[in-house]
């Protein structure tokens, strides 16, 4: 015997069951969205970091392998950076790649500063040898307190990113 609050297995659902669990799908995929949005604005911020400091160790290689100063000037209003052979303080140096724009319009190139004998200067130049012109660059997005300073190290020329 059935009890009368059984249903009968071909009876299906009702309308207010059916709009309850469209209500419980949508907030679900909007949970699901915002965080997805969220993770992306973020990966582009770590991609942006990890794309600058891969610059700048390939500059260091380049200069390294070919046996001549390499150049990384970075334009920081036009989020931006171009890779140079050359001094970034010789007037002639030569264009080898760039200006290369940072992929996101949320992410940006908030300072460059490298120190250059007695001044300073927004682009480091690595010799030679492997050293290079000391500094750093930040690299920032909007709407985040996180920031990413990729630091250039003089004596070595090491490049690492905090």
């Amino acid at each position: 015997m059935s009890s009368r609050h059984e249903r009968p297995l071909d009876a299906g659902v009702t309308l207010v069951e059916l709009v309850v669990t469209i209500a419980l799908v949508g907030m679900l995929m909007a949970i699901a969205v915002g965080g997805y949005a969220s993770w992306a604005r973020s990966s582009e911020h770590e991609g942006a970091a990890t794309e600058v400091q891969s610059v700048l160790r390939q500059a260091q290689q380049r200069a390294v392998t070919e046996g001549r100063a390499t150049c990384v000037e970075f334009d920081t209003t036009g989020d931006r950076w171009t890779l140079f052979r050359g001094t970034c303080a010789d007037p002639g140096r030569t264009a080898i790649e760039g200006p290369v724009e940072v992929d996101s319009a949320r992410v940006h190139l908030r300072s460059a500063a490298f120190s250059a004998g007695a001044g300073s200067t927004t682009g480091v130049t690595f010799s030679s040898r492997g050293t290079a012109t000391p500094g750093s660059v930040v690299v920032s997005r909007d709407g985040s307190s996180r920031i990413w300073t990729i630091s250039v190290e003089g004596l070595t020329g090491r490049v690492e990113t905090r």
